[in-house]
C-alpha cells in the first residue's frame, strides 16, 4: 500500500472515531436514566481514546515518511 492511501485510511478512521464519539455523547444527553447515560459516556470516552491513538500513529507515520 502506498503512503498516500495509508494516510487517507488513517484520516477516515480518525473522522469515524470522532463521529462515533459525538453520537455517543448525544445519546448520553438523551439517555432515559443514569445507568444508560454513564454507559454512553464511557463509550464516548473510549472513542476519544481511539481517536487520540490514531492521531498519534498518523503523525508518527507522517514523520517517518518525510
Amino acid at each position: 500500500m502506498d503512503a498516500p492511501a495509508l494516510f487517507d485510511i488513517f484520516k477516515i478512521a480518525i473522522e469515524n472515531e470522532r463521529a462515533t464519539h459525538n453520537l455517543y455523547m448525544h445519546a448520553a444527553a438523551d439517555a432515559p436514566d443514569a445507568y444508560t447515560k454513564k454507559l454512553f459516556e464511557e463509550l464516548a470516552a473510549m472513542e476519544l481514546n481511539h481517536e487520540k491513538k490514531l492521531e498519534k500513529c498518523y503523525k508518527e507515520l507522517k514523520e517517518k515518511s518525510s
